[in-house]
């Protein structure tokens, strides 16, 4: 390998100059055919984009933003990055006052709107001023003016002002729905400026805290729901639907909650098998990683064989391109001669890290677990390479995990005596060679 090259994990470093440059997967056509209809939606949408996690939707949707920035007024907003804020309604609504402020001030508007709307929808809760309501006869308070004038005026203790509070609020209702009522005619005066529907793409929904996911999608739906605004949510949408269950409790339809504030829904197509049983665009993503690292001339082979495997390793466990990504990174962390069974602890370390460390033991029941899973694969035929390597490959490593397990003797591994150099080399023995190749993937165990 060349030295002078970093051994780095992709960091989805996203200083796009030209959006969709190294397209590996032919997404800027889905970007295209997107575009197209959300340009349409002038009446306004919600419309989500569904892919498992590591399946490249920040990738996408960063491109996409950047590519619709040329004609549209785009906002792109992490939501895993700011899920510490007292609510999600402040980071949206930041978000458009800057990109609807133009030369008549719209923007400044909106943010007044906005301050008024926070004022109605995120009220002090009654026990959190009973509880304060003693710092403040103390004199120790920091509460807001109007909370403190009220307090004040108690004359039965904390529980009397919390009481007086609760009247102050009442009282304010018909001043807080015209706040609600104000925010959105600004929101859709403003949007309605443009020419082309506004977006505004939400990431990483899924992987925030429950009840900030969960509150977010509803306040678009009842603060942000106004023509020519268009909100696009990249995420898993099952993920989103386990957090609502959780939000709101067992026997809640996740599904079914989801799906009313959300219009439209797409998938993010994953790359699907080819005529040949491969995927040239997963070979071609494999390649391009690989490429980061700079191999030698010397290192062509081995590095050609375990993008070879990697095909394989993709449809046996499910990889996505994130796993892909770690894989040659783990590859070359390893720095030794490929073999088989290298590629398949990389994969299993992944996708199975208990297994992996179990293997690292010489746990037998991993090994029986392991070979059950890959003749389960066998059977199944769910690899993406009917390949004759493939299924050799899995064959043959069921066959050195039951040699290991002492389920059957070395001499009936016929698979992978026949091709043993090819599973752990030239040099390769049986006795713990689980373990030794495991060992240049991870830190060494010692015994204490």
């Amino acid at each position: 390998m060349n030295q002078d090259k970093p051994l780095s994990i992709s960091a989805d470093s996203f200083q796009i100059t030209t959006p969709f440059e190294g397209d590996q997967f032919g997404r800027a056509a889905l970007a295209t055919q997107l575009s197209t209809y959300i340009n349409r939606l002038k009446a306004g949408a919600v419309i989500g984009i569904d892919a498992p996690w590591g399946e490249g939707k920040s990738w996408f949707g960063r491109h996409w933003a950047e590519q619709l920035r040329t004609d549209h007024k785009v906002a792109f907003i992490d939501a895993f990055e700011n899920d510490y804020v007292d609510d999600p309604f402040v980071l949206i609504a930041s978000e458009l006052s800057a990109l609807l402020d133009d030369a008549t001030g719209q923007g400044d508007s909106l943010q007044k709107k906005a301050a008024g709307v926070m004022k109605a929808i995120v009220p002090m809760g009654t026990k959190v001023l009973i509880n304060l309501a003693g710092r403040l006869l103390t004199g120790t308070s920091d509460l807001s003016s109007d909370v403190e004038d009220t307090l004040k005026g108690a004359t039965d203790g904390a529980a009397d002002g919390a009481e007086k509070w609760i009247e102050k609020r009442i009282e304010s209702m018909a001043e807080e729905r015209a706040s609600l009522k104000g925010f959105r005619v600004t929101l859709a005066e403003a949007a309605l400026k443009s020419e082309r529907p506004v977006v505004v793409m939400i990431d990483e929904l899924d992987r925030c805290k429950p009840s900030f996911a969960v509150t977010l999608i509803e306040r678009i739906k009842h603060l942000f729901d106004v023509p020519n605004l268009v909100f696009v949510l990249l995420l898993n949408r099952k993920q989103m639907e386990i957090a609502i269950e959780g939000q709101y409790g067992q026997g809640t339809d996740g599904q079914g909650y989801l799906g009313k504030f959300v219009n439209l829904w797409f998938e993010l197509p994953k790359a699907t098998i080819g005529t040949n049983g491969s995927d040239a665009r997963h070979d071609a993503f494999a390649n391009h990683v690989l490429e980061r690292y700079g191999f030698n001339n010397e290192d062509r082979q081995g590095v050609e064989a375990f993008r070879n495997d990697i095909v394989i390793w993709i449809g046996a466990f499910s990889m996505s391109l994130r796993d892909i990504d770690r894989m040659c990174a783990l590859f070359v962390m390893a720095d030794r001669p490929y073999t088989g069974l290298l590629g398949y602890l990389i994969a299993t370390k992944i996708k199975h890290p208990k297994r992996f460390t179990n293997l690292r033991k010489n746990d037998t029941k991993t090994h029986i677990e392991c070979n059950e899973a890959l003749q389960n694969i066998v059977n199944g035929r769910s690899i993406n390479s009917q390949s004759t390597w493939g299924d050799i490959l899995l064959v043959g490593l069921a066959e050195l995990h039951q040699v290991q397990a002492k389920l059957i003797e070395q001499k009936d591994a016929h698979t992978f005596l026949e091709y043993q150099a090819e599973f752990i080399g030239r040099m390769g023995r049986y006795t713990n060679n689980f373990i030794a190749t495991a060992n240049h993937l991870d830190l060494q165990i010692e015994s204490f």
